[in-house]
């Protein structure tokens, strides 16, 4: 079993986070190298914003996201390996992003 770090939970929601941006929904994949693993989110979410100010501007801010349904998948050398993500936590490293 491959054990997901709290470093790729982190990279995993900075990406995510990137992907989706503005959308209020979003329904696609996110495929990345993280070390020598190759990683693959496929999922549907809801996505929630709340505005966020700073010194220059006002802008949207993804603050949660509710899954429809998703996958992750971790590899290595095209040969899959179980895993312990769980979308809970990486909804609490996305909301650490804020």
């Amino acid at each position: 079993m491959y054990a997901i770090s709290s470093k790729l939970y982190h990279q995993l929601a900075t990406r995510l986070v990137e992907l989706v941006a503005d959308k209020g929904y979003y329904s696609g994949r996110l495929e990345f190298e993280f070390e020598g693993v190759w990683c693959e989110l496929i999922l549907s979410v809801f996505v929630y914003h709340q505005q966020q100010s700073d010194k220059w501007a006002t802008r949207p801010a993804v603050v949660d996201m509710i899954p429809v349904w998703w996958e992750f998948h971790t590899s290595t050398d095209g040969d899959e390996m179980l895993n312990d993500m769980s979308f809970n936590e990486l909804r609490d490293y996305i909301k650490s992003l804020l």
